[in-house]
């Protein structure tokens, strides 16, 4: 990154990346034009992240989903803030709530990757073992249905450069619950609640508020459906297209 990346970046036509905040990043690190990066922000899979995608029953059983839960999807790395989830949840049992749900941490700890070791030490200091569980890799035909089956989707993630889990998530009509850093409230617009990155309580008032408000959920529901709309593949493709002709014609 800082020895190959400048050079590469200086000598290219162009570069695209997938939000502004990305942009903003590269231009302060790299020293580019503005100009010369071009945001073009991903899509989702619609026919695959829908609305109407079940949950694979017999899976989840298999994982320990017996209840309704809260989901969280991403690599156990220190950057996605995990242990503030988990202390958010902590908090929520404390005063006698999130005793009929539980907190499904769907994703994989590499190895050399810091982070896991936090996450399970904080599950031990709050005693959560009955509450989380922990799926490991999840296969890519199980994704849609464990994203659609959550009440909501919590990612209190330190840095994004895009956030697939946030567009993915409304995608298929899940509330979504983000820290308000990053990418994070460029990609989810309006349609999610966002609360400041380390504000544990800010953090549980938000999910017990989506969790016993029917009528905040259908909101955030309908406006996150409308707000991934917007993110196609096709958009995405075409707009690359765009780039490539425009270098060629210079």
């Amino acid at each position: 990154m800082k020895s190959v990346m400048p050079a590469t970046l200086r000598s290219a036509g162009a570069i695209v990346c997938g939000s502004e905040h990305s942009k903003r990043d590269i231009v302060k690190a790299y020293g580019l034009p503005p100009d010369k990066i071009r945001v073009i922000p991903y899509g989702v899979d619609h026919n695959k992240f829908t609305p109407n995608v079940a949950l694979d029953r017999e899976w989840a059983r298999s994982v320990g989903i017996h209840k309704d839960y809260v989901l969280h999807v991403g690599v156990f790395s220190e950057r996605k803030n995990i242990p503030l989830l988990l202390r958010a949840i902590a908090r929520l049992r404390s005063v006698g709530k999130f005793n009929q749900y539980q907190l499904v941490l769907a994703g994989v700890e590499a190895s050399g990757i810091i982070g896991p070791q936090e996450i399970h030490q904080t599950i031990r200091d709050f005693d959560l073992h009955d509450v989380v569980v922990i799926t490991g890799h999840v296969a890519n035909d199980k994704l849609p249905g464990l994203y659609h089956q959550a009440r909501l989707l919590a990612m209190p993630s330190r840095y994004e450069g895009f956030g697939f889990p946030v567009l993915e998530s409304m995608a298929t009509g899940t509330p979504v619950v983000a820290s308000n850093t990053s990418s994070l409230p460029e990609i989810a617009g309006n349609a999610a609640i966002l609360f400041p990155t380390e504000d544990e309580q800010a953090l549980a008032s938000a999910m017990d508020d989506v969790l016993t408000n029917r009528t905040l959920a259908e909101e955030l529901r309908s406006k996150g459906l409308a707000r991934a709309h917007e993110y196609t593949w096709q958009r995405a493709a075409n707009e690359t297209v765009a780039v490539y002709r425009s270098i060629v014609a210079e």
